[in-house]
């Protein structure tokens, strides 16, 4: 006999699934921030939290200067309610020490929120960086495993603003599918093939030389979504310039997936294809992962169709587009919902 069970046993087995609340795709080392210190003293600990929830904030917010609202403030002058664990590791040299802190995302959230400031969801997009240096007639590739302060900076940089950013091994098997020519022409029908070795969701393609006034030149295109977006460097040496791009690229990316809205709005949706327990929970286990969603409501359940209130600073149209990003929930255009703000249809991966 086929048992159909209730909503309350499927509300029931899906809370018993929702342990850790942050999106699967989220970076690793997204609330792990290492700072700099010169010794172990609670005063030199203190002055790195603060500096170390500025850079958490940076990187969840996507904002390079993060306002210093009065919520800020305040929390920058008790740093210690925002993180869980801290630890002394080594630096790069016997002298130097590196105090490492771990955030918690939980008061973290509240406080973004409470000062009305962007959020940027911590699942985010892999991107791979194509650079190519012309210096002496000579074209060189730069990669993810040579010993150039160009790399390290780009890295540093894009680790501050939240990117997972990677560069390429330059093994035998890109050096037989992308050459230095091939960057330098930014040919779309190598890279791209080139890039998804590496998982990469979005492209960036640079080319740097030495003018004849001495001064470096770099020009630079990220391949976002179909579209090129173009940036040129033209102030500073390249060091200045590979860190500018990585600024750039970052204010792009968060103005595409930052949810802006300072209002917490309720929004109906309703969504098909919930077929089974498994569905059930794992849908509302995504949902309360992201952090631009700060409550869901079951309001109905009715054959595969679920009904939900879901509370957040997104608009529709907005959260439609972040959740589609995520492929497991697709707009539903054939749906019949009367008074649903959204139809959408779930598609377990």
């Amino acid at each position: 006999m086929r048992v159909r069970l209730s909503l309350l046993s499927m509300l029931l087995i899906s809370t018993a699934w929702c342990g850790d609340l942050r999106a699967a795709g989220a970076l690793p080392w997204l609330y792990e921030v290492a700072v700099p210190v010169a010794s172990q003293s609670r005063q030199e600990r203190r002055t790195a939290s603060s500096a170390a929830l500025l850079t958490v904030l940076t990187r969840l917010t996507g904002l390079a200067h993060v306002p210093h609202t009065p919520e800020v403030v305040a929390a920058l002058r008790s740093p210690e309610s925002y993180y869980n664990e801290f630890r002394f590791v080594a630096g790069d040299s016997d002298e130097m020490l590196e105090l490492v802190f771990q955030f918690d995302s939980v008061p973290l959230l509240e406080l973004i929120k409470a000062a009305a400031l962007p959020i940027w969801r911590s699942s985010r997009r892999q991107v791979i960086a194509w650079v190519v240096v012309e210096n002496g007639g000579t074209r060189s590739l730069l990669g993810a495993t040579g010993e150039s302060i160009i790399v390290e900076a780009m890295n540093n940089q894009a680790k501050k603003r939240g990117i997972p950013l990677l560069l390429p091994l330059l093994d035998l098997q890109d050096q037989l599918q992308v050459t230095p020519a091939a960057v330098w022409g930014r040919l779309s029908q190598v890279l791209e093939p080139a890039s998804q070795r590496y998982g990469a969701e979005v492209v960036l393609v640079g080319r740097a030389e030495i003018a004849d006034s001495g001064q470096w030149l770099s020009d630079w295109e990220f391949w976002i979504d179909g579209r090129a977006v173009a940036w040129r460097g033209t102030e500073g040496d390249l060091l200045d310039q590979a860190v500018a791009v990585v600024d750039v690229l970052a204010d792009e990316l968060a103005a595409r997936s930052a949810v802006l809205g300072r209002e917490t709005r309720k929004l109906r949706i309703s969504i098909g294809g919930i077929r089974t327990p498994a569905d059930y929970g794992d849908l509302l286990r995504y949902l309360e992962s992201l952090e631009f969603v700060d409550a869901v409501a079951v309001a109905q359940l009715r054959g595969t169709r679920l009904n939900l209130l879901v509370s957040t600073r997104a608009a529709p149209e907005q959260l439609l587009g972040l959740l589609e990003a995520d492929r497991q929930l697709f707009n539903d255009q054939l749906a019949i919902a009367e008074q649903a703000d959204l139809r959408l249809v779930w598609r377990r991966r």
